[in-house]
């Protein structure tokens, strides 16, 4: 049977594909600008708990510094006794460690700040009246705290507190020691390091 048409359509003549399309690029730079926009947001939301965080912390700074004065002004005036001069050791130590804090929550140069303030808050919120850190070391798997505390029965009724933390329940703290020192006050290490030797360091 003969043929009645001839195909002149060949396949060099067809249109290529292009990848690059205007929907193409148009979708793009909309899942960009989504993204850009969300971690704005996200951004804006961790600098306000900061800035909340940070507001709070200068204002229990405040009141503690006015108490401090207070105390100062009674030990000079009225030659305090050992009890006003024990509770002026450990303010001035609480004092310090507060300071030490907000000036981490402020320091713009950690970029782990975030994460930080989420562990602070936690320890803020199990603080005991008795208890003063003086050196808090936290890492991705072991955690060591050592510090004052007016007497020994305050150590482990503080650490009691772990138990309602979320980044604490799970540890084991397999170090700990309690000394007293000149001051009448017992100086403790509680690590999760098999060697905490260097926790004071």
């Amino acid at each position: 049977m003969a043929k009645n048409s001839i195909n002149l359509l060949q396949a060099d003549l067809l249109p290529k594909k292009v990848l690059v399309t205007l929907p193409r690029v148009v979708m793009l730079w909309s899942l960009v600008f989504i993204f850009m926009l969300s971690w704005a947001f996200f951004n804006h939301y961790q600098v306000k708990n900061l800035s909340a965080e940070h507001l709070a912390l200068t204002e229990i700074k405040t009141n503690q510094d006015n108490l401090l004065v207070q105390l100062e002004n009674q030990l000079t005036a009225n030659r305090a006794d050992a009890k006003v001069i024990e509770e002026l050791a450990m303010l001035k130590h609480l004092l310090k460690n507060k300071n030490v804090l907000l000036g981490e929550l402020t320091d713009p140069t950690h970029t782990s700040v975030a994460g930080f303030a989420s562990s602070m808050t936690e320890l803020s919120l199990m603080h005991h009246k008795d208890i003063s850190l003086q050196h808090v070391n936290i890492t991705y798997k072991d955690l060591t705290f050592s510090g004052l505390a007016r007497t020994p029965e305050a150590v482990p009724a503080w650490l009691a507190k772990f138990e309602r933390s979320k980044f604490l329940s799970g540890k084991s703290f397999i170090n700990f020691s309690l000394n007293e020192n000149a001051q009448k006050l017992t100086e403790f290490v509680v690590s999760s390091k098999p060697n905490a030797g260097g926790a004071n360091e």
